[in-house]
């Protein structure tokens, strides 16, 4: 029985696909990457997340320093960020039906209070922050074991690839949401429990009776 629903952030909470693009091209300016054009999205939709920064440039190195600028200047967009449509009734039905709510993300808990508060979502028991792209699984498992729960208790609900990877490897139950940054045939590849087209999907899932 779920107990404790874990959510991504960005591409799965927030539409922060258009002005992520818009940090990385100011980025790519300043280091002299590709930048990302918009004809090109689709393209980059269906690639990893490795197969992405070589396409454009941008050396595997570089990227935990490049993530933390990203992050900084994230902060200066926030006000403008719009929560998908769909996405508050879920949040708040799911908090009504008396599950508990986490986000685990590689953005900043600063950014992502200030949002979630701005948007009247504020609801979530706890959000978690990990610098790291990759090994998304390690925090899933401190955060199981922190919270003394049972792994077919947590399902999370991410809108990449590496998100599916990381829960396989946790062995946690994974939704996929087809609105963010990788398309349907990516997340399909990597296998998920279960992959919804829209908000709604997902109370059908959590909340089998739900119409």
């Amino acid at each position: 029985m779920i107990k404790h629903v874990i959510f991504d952030f960005d591409g799965t909470i927030v539409d922060s696909i258009d002005l992520s693009i818009e940090l990385f091209n100011e980025l790519a300016d300043k280091y002299k990457f590709n930048r990302i054009l918009n004809n090109q999205l689709d393209y980059l939709r269906n690639l990893s997340f490795v197969e992405r920064c070589r396409a454009v440039k941008v050396p595997l190195y570089r990227i935990p320093l490049l993530g933390i600028e990203i992050t900084r200047n994230y902060r200066k967009i926030v006000g403008e960020l719009r929560i998908f449509e769909g996405i508050y009734d879920v949040i708040h039905r799911l908090k009504e039906q008396g599950l508990e709510l986490s986000i685990i993300s590689s953005n900043s808990g600063e950014n992502i209070k200030a949002f979630l508060k701005e948007n009247g979502i504020d609801v979530f028991n706890g959000v978690y922050c990990s610098r790291n792209l990759f090994g998304k699984e390690k925090i899933i498992d401190r955060f199981i074991k922190k919270h003394s729960l049972e792994k077919d208790e947590v399902i999370y609900i991410g809108d990449e690839y590496r998100d599916v990877m990381a829960c396989k490897i946790s062995n946690v139950k994974v939704i996929a949401v087809s609105w963010g940054f990788d398309s349907p045939d990516m997340l399909l590849k990597a296998g998920p429990d279960f992959i919804v087209e829209s908000p709604q999907g997902i109370i059908k899932f959590l909340i089998p009776r739900a119409g």
